[in-house]
């Protein structure tokens, strides 16, 4: 019975626009184009009035990008009183801005970027580039510690996103003392071009490249942050290399991806079956083509809860109202590794950890990265 539904499905996804759909489907997996929402903003006096969401009611300070071609930030501060003028909106406080923000209505992405560049965390930060094994270069910015024996914490962004949501964990790293490298990987923010991302299947070698630099230059020990889909680039790194690293930390970690993709599809309202559906086309040959991939997923390997030994101690951060990756996989994840303390935050959208519990990120990580192991 199931080859017969295999049949079915397959011979569905190769004519029009059942074809069409799923591509479609398939690329809000693994399509590398960033998502942000735009929205509509205000200041008023020293508040910015935002249309109200699950996202700008958050506690915690975030970041406000705004200007011709986003190119401006305003760090905006705790959520005021709400009110109502046709549809609900919220007020937070402003903090501060690279330039002034318009008193009237502009257009805005609301982040958690709390900083806008690297010299907030330290004037002296080195722009640099790690020679990948294909031959190109990957971007990356280098925050040098006083002392020169120090750690190594090398810092991955996850998917459609940039370098600056690190700066989160770099902040951290840098008051422990510690030398941070923020690199990138193809497909990713800033990295080298990719048209499709393969989940970690592929990137972990630009992450043991990077890790190569850091050796070459002087480190002796190697950690590893890695925010949501960079969880799965440091894990496939170590599958292959057990030892290529000495300690991971894992932000909103994305370790099962199959499960990750049905999530998804039941979030948007559809039908279970697309689930399966769209794991079997990124999985099979026919069906990451149509997607626009050299080469398919293989889903079992990017399970990283069964079937795989977790090699170095895991600090896992995560919060229960992640509503992108599930709080059950995570949880999966570490009941499976014996290597992992998970340290539950206060509930937050996905990779808001550090905005919403800064205090409980900070401290967890800060002990993580400075306790001798």
């Amino acid at each position: 019975m199931i080859p017969v539904v295999v049949v079915i499905v397959g011979l569905t996804i190769v004519v029009g626009p059942a074809a069409w759909f799923i591509r479609k489907l398939a690329l809000r997996v693994v399509g590398v184009a960033p998502r942000r929402k735009v929205i509509i903003a205000r200041r008023v006096g020293e508040t910015i009035e935002l249309p109200q969401s699950t996202l700008t009611i958050a506690p915690g300070n975030y970041g406000l990008w705004f200007g011709q071609n986003f190119q401006h930030h305003a760090l905006v501060g705790p959520v005021g009183p709400v009110e109502y003028s046709g549809e609900q909106r919220v007020v937070r406080r402003l903090v501060n801005a690279t330039m002034a923000v318009p008193t009237e209505p502009f257009e805005a992405q609301w982040t958690g970027h709390v900083m806008h560049s690297p010299s907030q965390i330290d004037a002296k930060w080195e722009d640099t580039a790690i020679p990948l094994r294909d031959g190109t270069t990957a971007p990356a910015w280098l925050f040098r510690a006083s002392d020169p024996g120090a750690p190594w914490v090398i810092h991955v962004q996850g998917i459609r996103t940039s370098r600056l949501v690190t700066l989160r964990s770099v902040e951290v790293a840098e008051r422990a003392g510690l030398t941070s490298l923020v690199v990138t990987y193809r497909g990713a923010g800033d990295g080298p071009f990719a048209p499709v991302s393969y989940l970690g299947q592929r990137e972990w070698s630009d992450l043991a490249d990077a890790i190569g630099f850091a050796r070459l230059h002087g480190a002796q020990e190697v950690f590893v942050v890695a925010w949501s889909m960079g969880a799965g680039v440091a894990l496939e790194l170590l599958r292959r290399e057990p030892e290529a690293f000495e300690r991971l930390v894992l932000v909103a970690p994305a370790t099962n991806w199959s499960q990750i993709v049905r999530h998804g599809i039941e979030r948007a309202g559809l039908p279970g079956l697309v689930g399966p559906i769209v794991t079997w086309a990124l999985g099979s040959p026919i069906g990451s083509r149509i997607v626009g991939m050299s080469a398919p997923l293989d889903f079992r390997r990017l399970d990283w809860s069964r079937g795989y030994k977790l090699s170095v101690p895991t600090l896992v951060l995560h919060s229960p109202g992640d509503d992108e990756i599930p709080f059950r996989l995570t949880k999966e994840f570490a009941a499976a590794h014996p290597s992992v303390t998970l340290v539950e935050t206060a509930s937050a959208p996905h990779g808001w950890e550090a905005n919403v519990d800064p205090e409980l990120f900070q401290s967890a990580l800060t002990s993580f990265l400075s306790t001798p192991q």
